[in-house]
């Protein structure tokens, strides 16, 4: 711990000053014989179960060090670079994802930076959330530290980009997507260790401000540097690395600076023949824009981000902003970063196939756990089901008020949760596996080219319902195995009896969804299927452009219909025969899942009012019948063994399941409000579009701030609701509304502005676009 936390020379310091303090003691008789020097790790960090003495002692030896008797551990080192890095992205990112997720993704970058660091001889300061932060130039006076910096500031973003490239599989879709700004300052700074509770080695001083200053005023996959790092890097010859950013950049505290760009040089292209990550020079935040100076390089940067520019001169400012994207895209062309490509799209697109394969195959796998399991206690019921597909089925006329669930089964229950993982691995046969795969593809191939309804945002709704899901199944799971490993064979009756009881807990207060892999794989499922072939218009549109569907389904849900039509059929197709088996192992399971996909996907058509006040009814029905004296726990508490399997929670599984996948659907609401604003967006985009082509009578500009709060407040903040007060998510529920709320009141703020910005975004792309026709 301390020498990670340390320079050796300072470490050294440290030893020594405890050392002697030690012998002082000593020779005084206030030591008996041990050493702190052992000690020195609960002068860092108390252990959590000390003596009443020890305690006093180490807070003792805090107090000494920090009033003045002991010297303190610092000095100035006049010639250091300091280099800041931050996550473009990680706050929305991290909204959608769960919390393992997001250290997952930090363990694996961070340790990655650690791994260059050790290698170059950086030495690392510390992480402050996303932000990683290090110096070169210190301990030991190094007169090449500004290049010491920029070559790891280099590695640091090539990796990077590799990175979340690999990591997009396992932690999902947007993952690729993220960026990181880095800023560098060269100068003086003060180093020493801050004694006290957790000490630690820090750096104080102007040029860490400045350093700071460089990577929020930075560009997503850009290094910026001060004009003192850049001068450095021309005396050592690294001049042709720079290029000066245009205009004044106006950072806080410091006014308006000169920086440069820092690009890769060609040396590093064998490294990085890999990555074909797209520059996103052209992609700045607003807060960016406000710190351009020049009204010029305003007028450039708002383009950019796609506000209006301040001097309407449309041929100048395209002049200026391609010659400025030109040569930084071919200052990175040398390491493999280019403008976004047809490889680039069809790599996003199979890492897109890749996870959400990932993420049906880990639920799958469960429910041939569950087979094997039935099949040990001969309760297993090939399934006999002769599965034939009906082409003129009205899937909205199937709705079940509620999907018969599992009865309580203890043994099976039991059996899955403790079955080791490293046994549930490879259960699912390779080439059902492969079957699986190759599903999703054609899932994917059916999505349309629109900006909302697309492949991409279905993936977006599979990551919110798996989350939704594993919010249900993880916590319970966690619980009985928990619960099932301290319990031994030689416990008593009644302990055993306890154990039975919360068995019994875990499965009625999640209403059976937490031991029901089939009723978790069909949400999943649903979630990756319910847009596609969506043509970018709403049903109303749908029937005039189609109709012979509109026939077909009598004008009711034809999207949702047509999307249960071709998931389904497909499904049916003799290639995907081994997969089926997997799926609909028992009997009964094919028309359970057809009935659950019905359900949840049909439930996405909420502009049917009818289909909507039957589903408030419903949730009445689950919830709320039986009055606020209602106790849902004394219905299983109080039977005994032989009736706890005549409990029916359908009618609530059921509902529930709805709005898992209903919450999901929109989830970018009740996520950060970047990721609302993104998606907002999209829709946007994607309802101008229709208009434009005259698809569609009204423009989307006229309403659209005033619909998003009626939206607020008619359907997300009830859903919202709905997902705190049925019980079953967790801290899930109070997260959700809690953004929902915050968004509502933000978009009020701020969105007549958005919208301006969208629709101005819109109109200046098709002038641009003439313009560059006409060149």
């Amino acid at each position: 711990v301390v020498a990670s936390l340390f320079p050796a020379m300072v470490r050294d310091r440290l030893f020594y000053e405890r050392q002697t303090r030690d012998e002082e003691r000593m020779n005084s008789g206030l030591s008996r014989g041990a050493s702190e020097i052992s000690r020195l790790r609960k002068f860092m960090a108390p252990a959590p179960h000390q003596s009443q003495s020890q305690s006093h002692s180490n807070d003792s030896d805090t107090a000494t060090a920090v009033s003045g008797s002991a010297p303190a551990i610092a000095d100035l080192y006049n010639d250091t670079t300091v280099l800041f890095a931050d996550i473009a992205g990680f706050t929305a990112w991290s909204s959608e994802r769960e919390p393992t997720q997001v250290f997952q993704l930090l363990e694996s970058l961070f340790c990655e930076f650690d791994s260059e660091a050790k290698s170059m001889k950086v030495f690392k300061i510390e992480t402050i959330g996303d932000c990683y932060v290090a110096v070169t130039g210190l301990p030991e006076a190094n007169p090449d530290h500004a290049v010491i910096m920029a070559k790891f500031a280099q590695r640091c973003l090539l990796r990077f980009n590799e990175l979340t490239k690999e990591l997009e599989l396992s932690l999902g879709p947007g993952t690729a997507d993220l960026g990181i700004r880095i800023g560098m300052h060269s100068g003086p700074v003060t180093a020493g260790v801050l004694r006290g509770e957790k000490a630690r080695f820090q750096l104080f001083g102007d040029t860490m401000n400045t350093a700071s200053r460089m990577e929020s005023t930075s560009i997503k996959n850009m290094i910026q540097v001060t004009a003192d790092t850049a001068a450095l890097l021309k005396k050592s010859g690294k001049g042709h690395t720079l290029i000066a950013r245009e205009g004044l950049i106006k950072a806080k505290g410091k006014g308006y600076m000169q920086t440069y760009w820092l690009r890769p040089t060609s040396s590093y292209s064998s490294d990085s023949g890999n990555l074909a990550e797209r520059l996103d020079t052209l992609r700045v935040s607003q807060h960016e824009v406000d710190h351009i100076h020049s009204r010029a390089q305003q007028d450039v940067a708002r383009e950019k981000l796609g506000l209006p520019s301040f001097s309407h001169h449309q041929q100048d400012l395209l002049a200026d902003n391609t010659k400025m994207q030109e040569e930084l895209v071919h200052s990175w062309n040398d390491t493999g970063f280019n403008d976004i490509s047809k490889n680039d799209l069809e790599e996003g697109l199979n890492r897109l196939i890749k996870w959400n394969t990932a993420v049906l195959e880990s639920i799958l796998t469960k429910i041939v756990v569950q087979q094997n399991e039935q099949r040990k206690q001969n309760s297993f019921k090939p399934s006999k089901d002769v599965i034939k597909y009906d082409e003129l089925a009205r899937f909205h006329e199937e709705i079940a008020t509620a999907v018969k669930m599992p009865p309580f089964d203890r043994e099976a229950m039991s059996a899955s949760y403790l079955m080791p993982s490293n046994e549930k691995v490879n259960l699912i046969p390779p080439i059902a596996r492969e079957e699986l795969r190759g599903y999703v593809a054609r899932i994917a191939s059916m999505y349309q080219d629109v900006h909302f309804h697309s492949f991409e945002h279905a993936s977006h709704v599979t990551m919110s319902a798996q989350k939704l899901i594993n919010k249900v199944v993880l916590r319970n799971s966690t619980e009985l195995n928990n619960s099932l490993h301290m319990l031994g064979d030689d416990k008593k009756k009644g302990e055993k009896d306890l154990q039975k009881q919360k068995e019994a807990d875990l499965f009625f207060s999640t209403y059976g969804i937490s031991s029901d892999p089939l009723a978790q794989f069909a949400v999943v499922f649903a979630a990756l299927v319910h847009d596609v072939e969506h043509r970018g218009v709403p049903n109303v549109q749908l029937i005039k452009e189609q109709p012979d569907l509109a026939m077909k389904y009598k004008n009711k849900s034809i999207a949702e219909n047509n999307s249960i039509r071709i998931a389904w059929s497909e499904l049916l197709k003799p290639e995907f025969a081994n997969l089926r088996r997997c799926i609909f192992g028992s009997d009964g399971d094919e028309s359970r899942f057809r009935q659950l996909l019905i359900n949840v996907v049909i439930a996405t058509d909420i502009t049917d009012r009818e289909r909507r006040a039957g589903e408030r009814e419903r949730w009445q029905a689950a919830f709320l019948s039986n009055g606020d004296d209602f106790n849902w726990e004394k219905e299983w508490q109080n039977k005994s063994e032989d009736k706890l399997p005549d409990i029916d929670v359908s009618l609530k599984a059921t509902v529930v399941l709805e709005q898992i996948v209903l919450a999901s659907d929109v989830a970018h609401t009740m996520q950060h409000w970047l990721t609302y604003v993104k998606w907002n967006e999209r829709l946007y985009k994607e309802m101008w579009a229709a208009y434009a082509s005259g698809r569609a009578e009204k423009d989307p500009t006229e309403g659209w701030y005033k619909g998003e709060i009626g939206f607020f407040d008619g359907y997300i903040i009830p859903l919202a609701t709905k997902l705190k007060e049925c019980g079953v998510f967790g801290n899930a529920g109070d997260e959700y509304l809690g953004n929902a709320l915050r968004n509502k009141a933000e978009w009020i703020e701020k969105g007549q502005a958005i919208v301006a910005e969208f629709e101005a975004k819109i109109k200046r792309k098709s002038d641009v676009d003439n313009a560059m026709q006409a060149r």
